[in-house]
């Protein structure tokens, strides 16, 4: 009985911090986290991929290892980096567990996630699950893209990037990296759709994986004008009459369709500045940017909460993945601050 009392007891370090009167930021972060991530439903979806309890030694609890994760997740660090976090934080330490395990354990969970597209099972399952219970509507949608520079450290033995990456230019700024096209609902900025293409990938070729096809109302910015003419978003809003011509194009413009869309659906893209010249137009402009700028809260919290302002990974595809988790965090995390 002496025994298990004495595995109970408390230790001075973890009493003093147990009566700390003032928390952290990072305690806060974590404790609000704690209440809202859907450990058990996460868990269901990498099970049939993670290791199976066999005679041997046993692997580490499912649950530790999404812990583990989700902290190299919002920390923006590496494995080792977040081993180090844990050992040195009691606050991380206690969001993981006592049994955290190395960061080449922690490399291997990821290495699995990243095999199995599970961040994009998960962000698909939360995108259903939203929708279901009404968390976001799906009338309007608000679509825009992010570029996600690459660290010059990121480059192969050859000195040039691995394939997944693309060139652009952004006002006077050059950019080599990706970029992370979303569709967030006009109301909530809630993000339910999205698609992770090289950088140099024009916002309006991607608009419509963006999409849901339900919309009655669709926003822009003026990267996205004339993407009701493009073919695969007028075919998503067909209203199912008339034949479908196609229209003669330059080579250089994608293939315009001529059938007929929804009436309801209106797409409300913001114009060129250097069209903008009236007080009217200017006032239009704004109540149009006041609305999209919904779009933009996702985004500040991937590259300002998250740090996620370059890429972490060298190979495209995990980059991918983990822009991927990274949107499904922040579509909890803002739905926590409301």
């Amino acid at each position: 009985m002496l025994f298990c009392y004495m595995e109970k007891q408390l230790s001075f370090g973890d009493y003093e911090f147990q009566m700390k009167k003032k928390k952290n930021k990072k305690e806060l972060f974590l404790e609000r986290m704690e209440k809202i991530i859907p450990f058990r439903e996460w868990c269901d979806l990498i099970r049939p991929f993670y290791y199976e309890n066999g005679n041997g030694r046993q692997p580490t609890k499912l649950e530790t290892m999404l812990r583990m994760y989700l902290v190299s997740n919002w920390f923006n660090l590496s494995d080792e980096g977040t081993e180090e976090l844990v050992d040195d934080s009691r606050a991380v330490r206690n969001f993981v567990g006592k049994e955290a395990p190395d960061a080449t354990t922690l490399c291997k969970f990821r290495k699995i996630l990243e095999e199995n597209n599970i961040s994009k099972l998960i962000f698909a399952r939360q995108s259903k699950t939203f929708a279901e219970r009404k968390i976001y509507l799906r009338e309007g949608t608000i679509v825009d893209a992010t570029i996600i520079d690459v660290p010059k450290s990121k480059k192969n033995k050859d000195k040039n990037y691995t394939e997944g990456y693309g060139h652009t230019k952004k006002g006077k700024q050059n950019y080599t990296g990706i970029k992370a096209h979303i569709g967030v609902c006009d109301k909530t900025g809630i993000a339910h759709s999205a698609i992770v293409t090289p950088a140099n990938v024009h916002d309006s070729e991607s608009a419509n994986a963006c999409l849901h096809g339900d919309e009655k109302k669709v926003g822009g910015d003026s990267a996205y004008i004339g993407i009701e003419k493009r073919v695969d978003v007028r075919e998503k809003f067909q209203d199912g009459t008339g034949e479908v011509e196609w229209l003669t194009h330059s080579h250089k413009k994608p293939p315009y369709i001529a059938c007929k869309m929804k009436e309801e659906v209106k797409f409300q893209i913001s114009e060129k500045r250097s069209k903008v010249k009236t007080e009217e137009q200017k006032q239009i402009e704004k109540n149009k940017s006041s609305i999209r700028a919904k779009v933009e809260h996702i985004f500040l919290i991937l590259k300002h909460l998250f740090k996620y302002r370059k890429t972490k990974y060298r190979k495209a595809n995990k980059n991918e993945n983990h822009v991927f988790m990274l949107l499904a965090l922040a579509n909890l995390y803002k739905i926590s601050t409301k």
